[in-house]
């Protein structure tokens, strides 16, 4: 019984040892996988931190690249030099654009830096455009429409493409409207077809209204609805408002470009936005598909700035307003002839003769007798009709007169007033003609257009037509009024003020008055301040990191 007792006991202490080793090695497997899990934590977290890191420094090389081509669309291509621009989280960048004329090239670098220290080298290299300055933007008028004011509302304002002679975008420094002073405001079925200029005055947007290219604005800019296919630049320091569309899907423009601050409101950029104003910018609906830049802060409607901004947000504390491109100055156009029967030597030089209309012939020209093909419509020579001495003016708003005008010359009509009611202009022999319609500015020693009596306001209304044989040539220094919804023009007009009582079909045809060029002493865009090129950045030819 003893004995059975003792080796009892000996069992209990030897199963008390093997307990205890199992124990130990449990702890020590445990131990193990405590030990193997912080070390898969650590590496992972070192693995995130390293990763976001990675992207902040890419970010910022990024945003490097957006800011030489925000500079690039300011005028500023080459030599451009960003150093350490800092971005927020401690990540910066350092930019640099240089251009190779033997080559063509411009080549951007960015430089960008994360927090923690990580860097990332971008280059982007893009065709070099070069272009000599000091050359005058146009042989003629200096667009479609030039205006020294305008105050007026363009609705149903259409662009004829087919009977146009040369394209908007291939007569170099024109524009669709260029507008001195006063304000640029369109809405529904409205197309500009090229880029649109204001010196001083705004821009109101709505729906409906298409500009083909740029906008250059002198104020500021509310893009209510509507569509820039192009760029829109707008050095004013002002709030500047984005509801509608700028740029075009594929990206491949679309830049705002800002001397204020803006606001976001339902309104989509397809390329990046940059305003150096120092106040508050607003993002609060809708989608900048680029980057955005500011010199100020920014602030949300509560949709996350990352949700509407999809490339980088950047300050830039340095960032400086755009520059517009030089819009001419107005130009006086006189008519002084040397006798009653010669013109001024300008038009001489070019084949014109001079009629002095007077008395009884100027019954030709208005009111019922008006028919105006009788003395037009079968000349040897080109001919200027002079008729500021009849009281009636160039008038064919009254019911007896001929409406038809058929040419088979190019002619000149120096006149204090026109008054075109459902007026056809047509060839006389099928072949193209120009017609001159001028009313000489009353003061050319006063800068600016000078509307003084006898000249007056002039329309074209109630179904005026010009036929697409015919090129007529508008200059006035008062009020040239488009009447009309049905209406047709064709050619270009230069006015003290321009108005839209109705819509207007529009075909481009550039003329030049003989003496005068429209174009000189306007630097090109952008300018040098004369002599030597300007450069301007081309096609995307390659981006990828570099070493």
């Amino acid at each position: 019984m003893l004995v059975n007792l003792g080796s009892q006991l000996r069992q209990r202490r030897d199963e008390r040892g093997s307990a205890l080793i199992s124990v130990l090695v449990i702890m020590l497997v445990l131990s193990l996988g405590a030990l193997t899990l912080a070390a898969i934590v650590t590496n992972s977290t070192g693995v995130v931190v390293e990763g976001r890191s990675t992207a902040q420094s890419r970010a910022a090389a990024d945003a490097g690249i957006a800011e030489l081509l925000a500079a690039a669309e300011r005028g500023g291509v080459c030599d451009q030099i960003l150093s350490d621009v800092e971005l927020g989280a401690g990540s910066s960048y350092t930019a640099t654009s240089t251009c190779d004329e033997t080559t063509g090239l411009v080549v951007f670098d960015s430089n960008g830096t994360s927090g923690h220290g990580d860097t990332t080298r971008v280059r982007a290299v893009y065709e070099l455009n070069i272009t000599p300055a000091g050359t005058p933007p146009t042989s003629g008028g200096p667009g479609l429409f030039y205006t020294y004011g305008m105050n007026t509302r363009l609705n149903s304002y259409v662009y004829d493409d087919a009977n146009s002679e040369v394209g908007i975008d291939e007569f170099t420094g024109s524009a669709g409207v260029y507008a001195s002073t006063g304000k640029i405001e369109c809405g529904s079925d409205s197309v500009f077809p090229g880029d649109i200029y204001t010196k001083t005055g705004d821009l109101q947007l709505d729906d409906g209204c298409l500009v083909e290219g740029n906008a250059y604005i002198g104020g500021r800019a509310f893009v209510n609805g509507g569509t820039i296919e192009g760029s829109l630049i707008a050095p004013k320091n002002d709030n500047h408002t984005i509801s509608g569309t700028v740029g075009v899907s594929d990206g491949s423009d679309g830049n705002v470009l800002l001397g204020g601050t803006f606001t976001l409101n339902g309104g989509t950029v397809h390329g990046s936005v940059s305003a150096a104003g120092t106040g508050n910018n607003t993002l609060g609906s809708g989608t900048i598909f680029g980057n955005f830049t500011y010199r100020g802060s920014y602030s949300t409607w509560g949709t996350p700035a990352n949700v509407i901004v999809k490339g980088a947000r950047v300050k830039n504390t340095e960032l400086t307003a755009p520059t517009l491109p030089q819009i001419p100055p107005w130009q006086d156009v006189t008519f002084t002839p040397l006798n009653a029967t010669t013109a001024p030597q300008s038009w001489s030089d070019e084949g014109y003769q001079l009629t002095t209309v007077t008395g009884t012939a100027c019954s030709k020209w208005s009111g019922n007798s008006a028919d105006v093909t009788s003395v037009a419509g079968s000349l040897s020579t080109r001919m200027i009709f002079d008729i500021r001495a009849c009281a009636g003016n160039f008038d064919t708003n009254a019911g007896g007169a001929n409406k038809e005008v058929k040419v088979n010359q190019d002619i000149a009509i120096i006149t204090n007033r026109w008054f075109l009611s459902g007026t056809r202009f047509k060839s006389a022999d099928g072949q193209p003609h120009t017609i001159f319609l001028i009313t000489p500015d009353s003061q050319p020693t006063v800068a600016g257009p000078q509307c003084n009596s006898p000249a007056q306001d002039s329309q074209q209304l109630n179904d005026s037509t010009v036929a697409p044989e015919i090129a007529v040539y508008v200059y006035t220094p008062c009020l040239m009024k488009f009447n009309s919804g049905t209406a047709t023009f064709k050619g270009q007009v230069y006015s003290g003020r321009l108005e839209f009582g109705g819509g207007v079909k529009v075909a481009f045809a550039p003329r030049n008055i003989p003496g005068y060029d429209f174009g000189k002493d306007v630097e090109p865009w952008p300018g040098t301040g004369g002599g030597g090129t300007s450069s301007g950045i081309g096609g995307l030819l390659w981006l990828r990191d570099v070493p």
